[in-house]
């Protein structure tokens, strides 16, 4: 629709003065598919998006209904970030198609992108999310969270999301949709699956895709322009940006800027892996104590000053021995870092560390502590941690590390008896200086001594697992 046919739909909704039970007041403004015009119904003000007769004779009119129903589906359903729907369908006097919603006299996020002020971002995002995980709750995605369809207070206190025409039922691809087409969303905002038209049509295929979009609509607030920005002409460009750039994301706000990292990896297994929904919230509680927290702000200083590499384009074998080397790189740079850590902690006997390298994704660090009675330590400790290449990530490779403890009468190097659990997903640098790296040593440590505190023995060549806290895995 152009500026001629939307001035010709204007007119003649403003000629006849209603639709459905709305009476029509006055024009909002108008869009590709559709105009917006102010609508009232006694008391309650609203804005009714009209779809031009285009749009309806280019894909049927069934199909534009279904469309309306899933909208309408949301009546009653209120969350204080998604803009409220109060009606829809087809007006028997005028034809024409058409949703009621929340009038919301408020600039875009894209409008106001250069004057938010830094503090409310945090605020922004978890608005923009907690709606986002609103509607996958009721097993809906929105599909196209940019900017452009996020409405903001003057005063930056509320996020509203827009745009609800282009929800889709989760697992629902038998639909006949306008879906069918290339694409649908926005290219610029569009994570590289869902570009491609090879997103999984699962909570999680759906969810990795709204952390995508998430973590661009975050990029721009920080950047303050919008993501690559630098490849729009020609077409071309932006979506091949959009399938091999590694976005920059640098701001003070650094935990902001990391999420939005996280958010904007390419592969959407790996995207899971390193996000979840409570890395939105607007700020973590500090429970770790003053040195972990210390930690968190210099992992993340040092995570913005790491170079973004553009993605390989080498082929497997190449991506074999790169992932090989990243991973003996790693390997080596974590015994040195234990071994510094053991140093700075100064609580842990002489050891003995012993790393086996597997074949294919991963190495194990085994570190086997001495008896010492000088520090109340009757049994050989033995702290294991394996890690696991996950992505290339545009070669800013992501691991994931797991951990496991026991005690043993003897020194021993069996960690394959032993299964690990999680706890760090994200990229070396950030696994080397993680506050959970030295939580998994100290745990382990109060545990040997629970286990010397509570009277039991072990017998001759037996050993005991200890229950490590993991508290839940870290990505960063």
């Amino acid at each position: 629709m152009d500026a001629a046919q939307a001035e010709i739909l204007k007119n003649d909704l403003l000629a006849k003065g209603s639709i459905g039970d709305w009476k029509i007041e006055d024009f909002y403004g108008n869009g590709k598919s559709a105009v917006v015009m102010k609508a009232s119904l006694g008391d309650q003000t609203a804005a009714v998006k009209v779809f031009h007769p285009e749009l309806i004779e280019r894909y049927g009119k069934d199909v534009q209904l279904e469309r309306i129903l899933r909208e309408k589906s949301l009546i009653g359903a209120e969350h204080p970030n998604l803009v409220r729907i109060y009606d829809g369908g087809e007006c028997p006097v005028t034809g024409y198609l058409f949703v009621v919603m929340e009038a919301l006299p408020y600039d875009s996020l894209h409008q106001q992108v250069a004057s938010i002020p830094l503090a409310t971002v945090p605020q922004i995002i978890a608005q923009v999310a907690s709606a986002a995980r609103f509607l996958e709750d009721r097993n809906l995605a929105h599909r196209d969270i940019k900017p452009e369809n996020i409405a903001i207070t003057p005063d930056f206190s509320r996020a509203i999301l827009l745009d609800l025409g282009v929800l889709r039922p989760i697992g629902a691809s038998e639909l006949t949709d306008v879906d069918q087409r290339p694409f649908i969303g926005t290219l610029r905002y569009s994570s590289p699956e869902f570009l491609m038209r090879e997103e999984q049509d699962t909570l999680e295929g759906w969810r990795a895709i709204s952390f995508y979009q998430l973590g661009a609509v975050l990029h721009d607030m920080l950047m303050r322009v919008p993501l690559f920005h630098n490849f729009t002409e020609p077409f071309t460009k932006l979506v091949e940006a959009v399938k091999s750039e590694t976005p920059q994301v640098h701001s003070e706000d650094t935990r902001s800027a990391a999420l939005a990292s996280r958010c904007l990896v390419k592969n959407p297994n790996t995207r899971l892996e390193l996000v979840n929904w409570a890395d939105f919230t607007e700020m973590p509680t500090d429970t770790e104590g003053n040195l972990i927290a210390a930690r968190e702000r210099i992992r993340m200083r040092q995570k913005l000053a790491q170079a973004i590499l553009p993605a390989s384009q080498s082929h497997s074998n190449e991506e074999q021995r790169s992932q090989r080397h990243a991973l003996d790189d790693l390997c080596n740079r974590l015994e040195t870092r234990l071994a510094a850590l053991m140093n700075e902690l100064g609580c842990f006997p002489l050891r003995t560390t012993k790393s086996e390298k597997d074949s294919s994704d991963g190495f194990r660090t085994t570190i086997c502590f001495e008896k010492d009675a000088s520090l109340d330590l009757s049994l050989h400790l033995i702290v294991s941690v394996e890690v696991n290449f996950i992505d290339p990530n545009g070669g800013l490779p992501i691991f994931r590390a797991s951990s496991t403890a026991w005690l043993s009468g003897e020194a021993e190097f069996k960690p394959d008896e032993h299964p690990t659990i999680p706890f760090f997903s994200g990229e070396a640098q950030a696994l080397l200086d993680s506050p959970n790296l030295e939580r998994q040593f100290i745990d382990a440590l109060e545990q040997a001594y629970a286990f010397n505190d509570s009277g039991k023995n072990l017998q001759s060549g037996g050993w005991f697992e200890l229950n490590i806290r993991h508290e839940g895995e870290s990505h960063v």
